[in-house]
C-alpha cells in the first residue's frame, strides 16, 4: 500500500493556558513519533480565552502526517480523534483484497474492543447505581464499600418458601 499523507487539526480545551499549551505540544510530539507516523509539519496556535466561560481556553493543532498505511492512518484517528482529518495524498487508493482485509479486521477489532469497555463501563456503572440505591434506603454505606474486600450488597429480606414456613410451624 502507497503511503498516505493527511492534514490533522487537534482540537483542546482546558485550564490553565500553560498547561493546554504544554499538552497540544506534547500530544503533537507523540503523535510523530507512533511507529508508521512522521511528522512532516506543525502549526501550533496561541490559546484563547472561551467567551461565557470563567477561566476556560482552547487551542487548536494544524499537522501535516505522513503514514506508512492504512492501518497506521486509521490506529492514529481512533487513537487521537482528531477534529478534522483531511487526505490529501494519494490522489486515488489502489487496494487488494489482503489490504482491504487487513484495514477491515482491524477497524473490527477496534470497535470490539470499544463495546467491550461500553459494556464493562454500564455493568459497572448499574453495580454503583444499585449500591447507590441500598444506602439511599438506609443500608451502612459500610457494607457497601468496606475496604479490602469486594463489595457485597446485602439482599432484601426474601419472603420465606413454604417448607420454611412449615419447619417453623412444627418447632
Amino acid at each position: 500500500m502507497v503511503a498516505l499523507k493527511a492534514k490533522f487539526i487537534i482540537e483542546i480545551l482546558g485550564r490553565p493556558v500553560e498547561h493546554l499549551e504544554k499538552t497540544l505540544a506534547d500530544l503533537v510530539e507523540k503523535m510523530g513519533t507512533e511507529k508508521g507516523v512522521s511528522l512532516l509539519k506543525k502549526e501550533i496556535n496561541k490559546p484563547k480565552k472561551v467567551e461565557k466561560a470563567e477561566n476556560l481556553w482552547t487551542t487548536f493543532a494544524d499537522i501535516d502526517l505522513s503514514f506508512e498505511s492504512l492501518p497506521v492512518f486509521m490506529n492514529t484517528v481512533i487513537n487521537y480523534m482528531p477534529a478534522h482529518v483531511e487526505v490529501y495524498e494519494p490522489d486515488m487508493f489502489k487496494i487488494n483484497t489482503f489490504e482491504m482485509n487487513e484495514f477491515v479486521n482491524f477497524v473490527v477489532s477496534r470497535l470490539h474492543n470499544f463495546d467491550a469497555l461500553a459494556k464493562r463501563m454500564m455493568g459497572e456503572r448499574e453495580i454503583l447505581i444499585s449500591k447507590l440505591d441500598y444506602i439511599r434506603k438506609g443500608g451502612n454505606p459500610k457494607d457497601v464499600f468496606a475496604p479490602q474486600q469486594t463489595p457485597v450488597i446485602p439482599q432484601e429480606q426474601k419472603t420465606e418458601t413454604k417448607k420454611e414456613t412449615k419447619k417453623k410451624k412444627k418447632k
